[in-house]
């Protein structure tokens, strides 16, 4: 037979009852001593009355009053501590079951078991019990990314990887001759093993809150401006119209680097996806404390599920042609991070297929 842990909480919230308890006994019983005499001689009238009787009481009734003043308080105590101690190993038992409940809980979380949630419980001990079911889920979910990401690195590296194998063992067979078209693959390949690497590293920096800013305030007009010209070329190599929209006056304190990176990652997939003789069109507005920069693109548009799943790490609406293109998957994930770092956020509205999209990055006015 296991003996009881007499240092859980059960037992101590059922010592400190008793403990409440018998004090409570103490001070009846030492009370009703004390006063219950003087009590029954004033009740009697017995004081102040003349021939030497003021305050004497006979010997007889006051035993006899003793007596019965005993068995009442004794049997009255009795019942007293039958309740109590019912009622306190009642009472333990009530508040500590939420609280072992958490303990349970807490060690199948410890041990990866994230799928069942504390039964819900009042008061502070529902409170507590509500906020680890929260936290429970949270660590689920980014288990599950961490899960995720895991697989979508491994299959991401696979194709580069196999292709360079590939050409090397060609090369090596004598089934592909060294020359400029050789190379040219092997360097795109290895380009893109990079790019993927400092993609990762970027987004692990920003979501891990170990991204360095160097935060000024800075005119808004000018680095939508700065964005639209280093764009230019990748848009004329594609025959796309890069135009500036509206532009309201504005500042705003960033990192000048990573809200480029931001813009170009927003810039350069609207570029990618719009069609030859296509328009993209960068704009900014102020409404009250907030400047908003908008890419709006003639591109092949989203639907509402991929629209809300856009800037997930890896997803692809159409996977083939964001490959060609030479998309690592990250970039909308990463520009999300980078604007959120920067007290910002980051949001797309499209009409669906055909109607192109527009990513809007909102940013504190200063």
């Amino acid at each position: 037979m296991t003996r009881p842990d007499f240092g859980r909480i059960r037992w101590r919230l059922l010592a400190a009852n008793l403990a409440v308890a018998g004090a409570a006994v103490v001070a009846v019983t030492a009370g009703v001593w004390l006063a219950a005499p003087s009590a029954f001689e004033n009740a009697m009238g017995m004081r102040g009355m003349g021939g030497g009787m003021s305050g004497m009481m006979d010997p007889l009734l006051r035993a006899a009053f003793g007596d019965a003043v005993g068995t009442a308080v004794v049997l009255g105590l009795s019942a007293a501590v039958i309740v109590g101690v019912a009622a306190a190993v009642l009472l333990s038992a009530h508040l500590s079951r939420p609280i072992n409940d958490l303990v349970s809980a807490s060690r199948r979380v410890a041990g990866g078991d994230y799928g069942e949630p504390v039964p819900p419980a009042t008061g502070e001990l529902g409170e507590l019990a509500a906020s680890f079911n929260e936290m429970a889920a949270r660590l689920e979910t980014i288990e599950q990314h961490r899960l995720d990401l895991m697989g979508d690195v491994a299959h991401e590296l696979r194709t580069p990887i196999a292709s360079v194998r590939g050409y090397v063992e060609g090369l090596e067979a004598g089934v592909f001759e060294p020359g400029p078209d050789a190379w040219r693959v092997l360097d795109e390949q290895t380009v893109r093993l990079a790019r993927l690497v400092d993609d990762l590293a970027t987004l692990w920096r920003a979501e891990s809150n170990d991204l360095h800013l160097e935060l000024q305030t800075l005119d808004a007009p000018t680095l939508v401006t700065e964005a639209l010209e280093r764009n230019r070329p990748l848009a004329a190599a594609r025959s796309v119209s890069l135009d500036v929209g509206p532009v309201a006056p504005g500042t705003v304190r960033v990192d000048r680097t990573r809200l480029g990176q931001a813009l170009d990652n927003l810039v350069g997939n609207a570029i990618r996806y719009t069609p030859a003789g296509g328009r993209v069109e960068l704009s900014l507005t102020v409404e009250g404390t907030s400047v908003a920069v908008a890419v709006r693109d003639d591109g092949p548009g989203l639907t509402p599920e991929q629209a809300a799943r856009v800037f997930e790490r890896f997803y692809r609406g159409e996977p083939s042609r964001s490959r060609e293109a030479g998309g690592s998957g990250l970039g909308l994930t990463i520009t999300k991070s980078l604007v959120e770092a920067m007290g910002g956020t980051v949001a797309v509205v499209s009409g669906g297929h055909g109607h192109g999209a527009t990513f809007t990055v909102s940013l504190p006015r200063v």
